[in-house]
């Protein structure tokens, strides 16, 4: 009988992170299509958060870029394709969601969930997609026809 505590978790580990990234992804996906419908008022409301970074031209522009970065880093999270580079704009997109909850005063009740995607996301950035994601399939390619 083998010691069951040495199991290797590897399969589990790359298990629960696709879980993770997709589950984070279709969130981010989910608000960004939301604010993609409510269309420029919502892209305007959200880019005035930006007046909190001492940034308060071209609200709509700055809103747009963030909705977008919801929307696609949302639906590239879920796939783990250009992991990185859709957790990198997530994360910009939640510190400023985070300043701008920390600056209204609210408690860490109103910036507890931006601040948790802000972690998770900045985990994005630095692990990648795993074991199973887009990113990995083709890297492999790369390195079999190389």
């Amino acid at each position: 009988m083998g010691n069951t505590l040495n199991i290797d978790n590897t399969k589990n580990a790359n298990l629960g992170l696709l879980v993770l990234r997709v589950g984070i992804g279709v969130l981010f996906f989910i608000f960004g299509w939301i604010k993609i419908a409510g269309g420029e008022p919502v892209w305007t409301g959200v880019g005035g958060a930006m007046k909190f970074i001492g940034i308060s031209a071209w609200p709509t522009f700055w809103g747009l870029l963030a909705t977008i970065a919801e929307f696609a880093g949302g639906l590239l999270l879920v796939f783990g394709l250009f992991t990185r580079f859709a957790a990198l704009s997530l994360v910009i997109t939640m510190i400023v969601a985070v300043i701008l909850k920390v600056s209204l005063g609210g408690g860490l009740v109103e910036y507890s969930s931006p601040l948790t995607m802000l972690l998770v996301n900045i985990f994005f950035l630095l692990y990648g997609g795993g074991a199973y994601s887009l990113d990995n399939y083709f890297r492999q390619r790369r390195q079999l026809a190389a």
